[in-house]
């Protein structure tokens, strides 16, 4: 499996299997960090601003991998802005302290916690589960080479 390609290429399309083994590869990357992190800084404003970087670091891979899913359901790559936006509007709300207080939740705590899970479930069905276009497409051939 081609990493480089799959962590930095816009290009082309992706079945499941690829896109599960490196979405749960960077997860578990992030987690540990996050883990070690706050293990070091504790649970400070420059822990906070540490994972924030970290996020943004990892939003350019995470963004290639659901675009070339996205290709493969032949759906436009600019779609993967629309959890990737939204999870990053709530990093930026807790990092300065809108949101993201669990003893004093706010209506946008609500708000954003609500669009953010039904987005994400509908990424997980549609990048997650089901099967990509049959065959050739617009974004390229089809990467379980079926003609």
């Amino acid at each position: 499996m081609d990493f480089a390609y799959l962590y930095t290429s816009f290009d082309g399309r992706i079945n499941r299997k690829p896109y599960w083994l490196a979405s749960i590869l960077l997860a578990v990357i992030m987690m540990v960090l996050v883990f070690v992190l706050a293990f070091i800084l504790g649970m400070s404003f420059l822990f906070q601003l540490v994972v924030f970087i970290l996020q943004l670091a990892v939003l350019y891979p995470s963004a290639a991998l659901m675009v070339k899913r996205l290709h493969d359901r032949n759906k436009p790559g600019h779609y993967a802005a629309i959890p990737l936006g939204l999870l990053l509007l709530k990093s930026l709300t807790d990092l300065v302290g809108i949101t993201g207080d669990p003893l004093h939740t706010n209506i946008l705590d609500y708000i954003l916690g609500i669009a953010i899970l039904v987005v994400l479930i509908w990424f997980l069905i549609e990048l997650g589960f089901l099967r990509g276009t049959q065959g050739q497409n617009q974004y390229g051939p089809d990467p379980l080479g079926k003609p």
